[in-house]
């Protein structure tokens, strides 16, 4: 059998390509700026001036997300109040109306202090290098006046805003169209946002310094995967590790992605990637080297045949082996190698006639895929075959399936599309966005709800200020006219609108107290239950799924059998459709410790239910000896109205959970599974061709590999009432003192873990 693609057939296939390609050109994307450095345009007066363009939670992860130091770095602001270096940026920027990346790259510029892991007091109290000039150096007045980080910070966005406010009147401000001498070369500034950037740091190196950071930070925008052509050159570029690969020839390109995926760029877009290795050679092809050897390439990687018999005793055309040199294969990785009793070197695509399970086979390994979708996208030129379910037999499970990189989904039930990258989905955060980047509203892929939940959720998309949308009406369709794909407007609720908060003037505080945007903290003694600071601690609030805790406990008290399982029963055991997102089928089994992982790991609903019905008929009973454990522990704001969290009737304060984690973590077992980072296991009985299930810990700080803390137990807990909670049993690392962390009413969600980690690592320094 032929299992390479035929040549003659794929050149009728390019051809109608080019064909589509001529009279279809993909919507542009218009872009105002040059890539290249230009010491005459640094930065545009709209980009330097965008004081809007990141929050205050966005700030903050932008640090989280580089492990800064700045992170949790805490200290006074130009008042002399203490707070986060987050606050202070954000502070300074919305102060004066001075785009917060701009201090952020001043402050990674002048000091390194965004990457620097340890910085000395001296980086810090000069943090923007406000006031140190090349005549006096680090003794000049106006930098003593201006020393520490609080002061550095709201100094160098403060001189931005003040050089806009006097430019006209103030001669020696650098501005267009004026020339100036800088390190022996004339400068013309483009823009007074150049101009200001050649006041402030008057050399050449330091401002190429700045422009380089900005573009690498903020400027790249389109995701890996994205196929990309300029409009003035025929050459199509693959972005893949942040640079572009060419293709070398048509062939190269067709056999590996859909023409009418091909976003059209200006030249000076594709100028702001560094150039890789070209794709030369078409993909599925057969090559031999001068060295005698053969070669699938597949991909990235290159499959070695244990001989040139293996070659031809499978089946290969001899006609069609294109002969290489062992340079072309440089960039390939080496993968595994092909014997004559390899029979599908390619893969199979199986759907399983018992439960209509969809399968790709390759090597000894089965990968499930959850939807069809993957496999149009993927596996265009592979045929689905209906097998028994025996055909598995011999196979071991391997990853599921995942969206190639570069596609466009929309995964049903969220109304959102979004982009595929490294595995992960990150939303394309605006229509305006979409269309501005040249996408094409044809080309999104319709996911399941599953396929969806495989691809972890990554950072967003937006379009950096110099991207002009232009949408080509002739060729793009408005995502109004079309029956499908359609994507629902963003629900511009604020979550702090919608969670219950305490008044400011109703706050009240416990020990040391420290600046956090929660509506109530709480650090405790794990040993002792001494609480050392809190935040409205006595204030009632919702618990979410905080209470799955607790539910836990009493399961384990009512004598949980952890080696038996439950067989799910949707009358009685499914929970409300919001809070349901238990992959199941009625009649499928699963063990109780599987499920016991599903409920503390995951924060799933529906096997807490399932789980309760294991040891009792009466979830209403249950719940009731619950509310009883509460009076017997002297709880009186606590009470439950369900096992897993999703009524907002669920109540209780910071000081009264705490007795409730601290009881609960005393049970070894529950203790052990609330630590637990992940999960997999593959249901006893399963009915709709998915039995394996896995995941990750909701508790993302788990992570973390930069905390000076470990985490021995936690959980989440989130409905709109509520805000973001986590609840976290941690260990310094340094003395293996025990600390109970605990936040309620979080309302930034986005990035729901900064307040919880710089309450820690807080803690962790002051007691």
């Amino acid at each position: 059998m032929l299992y390479s693609i035929s040549m003659k057939i794929l050149s009728r296939r390019i051809l109608s390509f080019i064909i589509i390609l001529g009279m279809v050109m993909p919507q542009t994307a218009f872009l105002a700026t040059t890539a290249e450095f230009n010491p005459n345009f640094l930065l545009s007066d709209e980009e330097l001036q965008a004081w809007n363009t990141m929050s205050r939670t966005d700030i903050q992860a932008f640090l989280d997300e580089r492990n800064s130091f700045l992170s949790t770095f805490r200290t006074e602001d130009k008042h002399g109040v203490n707070k986060l270096a987050a606050d202070i940026i954000y502070a300074a920027a919305m102060e004066n109306k001075i785009n917060p990346k701009y201090i952020l790259v001043k402050l990674q510029k002048e000091q390194s202090l965004i990457t620097e892991k340890s910085p000395t007091q001296k980086q810090l109290d000069g943090a923007t290098g406000y006031g140190i000039s090349d005549g006096c150096g680090w003794d000049c007045a106006t930098y003593k006046e201006n020393q520490g980080f609080g002061k550095q910070v709201d100094a160098a966005a403060g001189i931005m805003r003040w050089y806009y406010d006097n430019v006209s009147s103030q001669s020696w401000i650098k501005r267009p169209p004026l020339s100036y001498s800088i390190d022996g070369e004339f400068i013309t500034p483009a823009t007074l946002a150049t101009g200001f950037l050649y006041t402030y740091t008057p050399h050449l190196q330091g401002n190429k310094n700045f422009w380089s950071l900005w573009q690498s930070w903020f400027d790249q925008v389109y995701p890996d995967g994205t196929l990309l052509k300029s409009t003035t050159d025929p050459t199509v570029y693959l972005l893949q590790n942040g640079k572009k690969r060419p293709f070398a020839s048509m062939t190269a390109l067709a056999t590996r992605y859909d023409l009418k995926r091909i976003v059209t760029v200006p030249s000076s877009e594709l100028a702001r990637y560094d150039i890789g290795s070209s794709i030369s050679l078409p993909n599925y092809s057969i090559v031999k080297t001068t060295g005698g050897s053969y070669y699938l390439l597949d991909y990235d990687t290159k499959r070695p045949f244990t001989s040139s018999d293996t070659v031809g005793k499978l089946g290969y055309n001899p006609d069609e082996i294109l002969d290489v040199n062992e340079q072309d294969l440089s960039t390939y990785t080496l993968g595994s190698t092909i014997t004559a009793n390899t029979t599908k070197p390619l893969g199979e695509l199986v759907q399983i006639k018992e439960n209509n399970a969809l399968y790709y086979i390759k090597d000894n390994e089965y990968h499930l895929i959850y939807d069809k979708a993957i496999i149009k996208e993927n596996f265009p030129n592979l045929t689905l075959h209906t097998v028994s379910i025996s055909k598995l037999t011999g196979y071991v499970a391997g990853q599921p399936v995942k969206m190639k990189d570069g596609t466009l989904v929309l995964v049903e039930g969220d109304n959102k599309v979004y982009a595929i990258e490294n595995g992960k989905k990150r939303h394309i955060a605006s229509e305006d966005v979409f269309n501005g980047l040249g996408y094409d509203w044809n080309n999104i892929v319709t996911i399941n709800e599953f396929a969806g939940i495989l691809h972890e959720t990554a950072e967003p998309i937006y379009l950096r200020s110099d991207i002009v949308t232009q949408p080509d009406t002739a060729q793009q369709t408005s995502p109004t006219q079309q029956s499908t794909p359609t994507t629902a407007h963003e629900d511009t609720t604020n979550i702090a609108d919608l969670m219950i908060t305490t008044p400011a003037a109703s706050w009240t505080f416990v020990g040391k107290t420290i600046d956090s945007p929660v509506d109530a903290y709480l650090v405790a003694d794990y040993a002792s239950g001494e609480i050392l600071a809190g935040k409205n601690s006595d204030t009632v609030r919702p618990t979410a799924s905080l209470a799955k805790v607790m539910t836990t406990y009493m399961l384990m008290r009512e004598g949980l059998n952890l080696n038996g399982s439950v067989t799910y029963n949707s009358a009685t055991q499914k929970t409300p459709p919001e809070f349901h997102r238990y992959r199941i089928t009625d009649g499928e089994r699963v063990r109780n410790n599987d499920l016991l992982n599903t409920v503390l790991v995951s924060s799933m609903n529906t096997p807490v239910r399932m789980l309760v019905s294991s040891v009792t008929n009466d979830e209403a009973g249950f719940i009731s000896k619950i509310n009883a454990q509460f009076k017997d522990w002297g709880l009186t704001k606590s009470s439950w109205k369900d096992v897993y969290g999703g009524a907002i009737e669920n109540n209780t304060t910071a000081r009264e959970y705490l007795t409730i984690f601290t009881k609960a973590t005393a049970n070894g077992t529950v203790k052990e599974y609330m630590g637990h980072t992940s999960y997999e296991y593959d249901e006893m009985l399963d009915f709709d061709g998915f039995p394996h299930h896995f995941d990750d810990h909701t508790n993302d700080l788990l992570k973390d590999s930069s905390l000076s803390f470990k985490i021995v137990a936690s959980k989440t807990g989130y409905i709109y009432e509520s805000g973001d909670n986590l609840a976290m049993l941690v260990s310094r690392k340094s003395d293996g003192k025990q600390f109970v962390i605990m936040t309620l009413g979080n309302p930034e969600h986005t990035h729901k873990f900064s307040a919880p980690k710089a309450l820690a690592e807080w803690a962790m320094k002051t007691f």
